[in-house]
């Protein structure tokens, strides 16, 4: 049995890594299927003729997954455990793969298994706690997750303006109002985010729910005070029955609102849809399409505001992608179109960002909850498609905007955290009322469940 148990250990790390780094990928059928068929019926018939060899054991698992047969898969690996019980490593794809064929309560008494090994590696730990969170949810038909933060900031630029009160405004010098130009100041911020889940039990297809808002309170400038909301609602396939593995496509309603001092800003109703792929445990790939018609609420300290009146169209797309077990990356481009009453207000704008997630562990003690220092940087570039006469009347508008920041998260607890925050964001546009520089620092705490 010990002979049997170095062997299994030594083919199978070859196999994992025929199979490729995420473990045993069910992505689908390659485009050499045929050939891999027949080898794949040639191996089994060696089997049959040599069933204590464990290399054409693996050979037929690993061609089992990639021609999709991932119960012929199943089986061969489950009579492996047999020559070497309590092999995590085994129970771990085994784990995966139940998970993979929809069978989470099998998938969950695997994945428990190879974390109750002794010997059980930091990897296989890692991985088998990963998706023991995700069976663990799935076994809920109805799940929520939220992410709330609540801290306090200041900013060298609260109301996002100009350094100086003297600008050219159609070649003539101007004085702006002392409420225009940059001030400075200390305030309080709040964000949540709020997603739902409800499983239909029809091939793996649910309702999400949505809830995110954002809000601010400026001391000393209330006029600044602000809230933002959006819900969004509405079905998520998945494509599975399509032979399109770990894949959701999504339609959803969309409703979102402003309010500035208190006051009502603006109103959006809208239509979104999104394609979600997971082509390894690696890596994610989104892509989303949105629509939103956009009613801004006029008053007389804003008579104007209806001309802002009009239609958004967004697309975004993003890859979130695991480089270690401590190491992520989330990179996202993004292009929309504003259409609004007056053409001044109308404009392309594109651009994107990268983000890097580090966890580690300060002292070597905190394994369980570890810190995590994430930095971002990105890029937004608007051009508008008509002069704004109250500027120029011959020039149209266009900015360009960077920023750089960064965060760390001390875990207090499993939910709470404390979280210190930085960002300089610079406006460089030949518009001079929007051309502005900004440095925010924040501290508060974090709550997820």
């Amino acid at each position: 049995m010990l002979g049997h148990t170095g062997k299994i250990r030594s083919v199978t790390f070859g196999v994992l890594l025929a199979m490729g780094s995420s473990g045993i990928s069910v992505s689908g059928a390659l485009a050499n299927t045929d050939t891999l068929e027949t080898k794949r019926q040639a191996l089994f018939q060696r089997m049959l003729q040599q069933p204590d060899n464990l290399n054409l054991a693996f050979s037929y698992a690993t061609l089992s997954v990639r021609v999709g047969d991932l119960e012929g898969a199943v089986s061969t690996l489950e009579r492996m455990l047999i020559f070497s019980p309590g092999l995590a490593r085994l129970q771990l794809e085994l784990g995966i793969l139940y998970y993979r064929l929809g069978n989470f309560d099998t998938s969950q008494s695997y994945f428990k298994a190879a974390l109750s090994g002794e010997n059980t590696s930091s990897v296989i730990r890692l991985r088998a706690e990963e998706y023991l969170e995700l069976v663990e949810k799935r076994l809920k038909r109805f799940r929520v997750s939220t992410k709330s933060f609540f801290g306090l900031r200041w900013q060298s630029n609260a109301n996002s303006g100009p350094a100086d009160r003297s600008v050219i405004l159609n070649g003539l010098p101007v004085t702006l109002g002392v409420n225009t130009k940059k001030k400075s100041g200390f305030g309080a911020v709040a964000t949540s985010r709020i997603h739902m889940e409800y499983d239909l039990e029809s091939q793996g297809d649910k309702l999400e729910l949505d809830y995110v808002d954002y809000a601010t309170l400026q001391f000393g400038q209330s006029r600044l005070n602000a809230t933002v909301s959006e819900v969004t609602f509405g079905p998520a396939f998945n494509l599975a029955r399509f032979e399109i593995d770990d894949t959701f496509a999504s339609v959803y309603a969309i409703v979102n609102g402003a309010m500035l001092n208190q006051k009502a800003y603006f109103g959006s109703l809208g239509i979104g849809t999104r394609l979600v792929t997971q082509p390894n445990r690696n890596m994610q790939i989104a892509f989303k399409g949105e629509y939103r018609r956009q009613w801004f609420d006029q008053t007389r300290q804003r008579p104007l505001a209806k001309d802002r009146n009009g239609n958004e169209f967004r697309g975004i797309g993003q890859i979130r992608y695991r480089f270690s077990p401590d190491l992520r990356g989330i990179f996202s481009t993004r292009v929309s179109r504003r259409d609004r009453r007056r053409d001044y207000y109308d404009y392309w704008e594109f651009g994107g960002y990268a983000q890097f997630d580090w966890n580690f562990d300060p002292d070597g003690m905190s394994k369980e909850k570890p810190w995590t220092l994430s930095t971002s940087a990105g890029y937004l570039r608007r051009d508008y498609d008509a002069p704004d006469p109250a500027v120029s009347a011959t020039r149209k508008q266009n900015d360009d905007e960077y920023w750089v920041g960064g965060k760390l998260r001390v875990p207090l607890t499993k939910k709470w955290a404390i979280m210190p925050k930085a960002e300089y964001r610079q406006v460089n546009s030949n518009n001079p009322i929007r051309d502005y520089k900004a440095f925010t620092a924040t501290i508060g705490v974090e709550y997820r469940r």
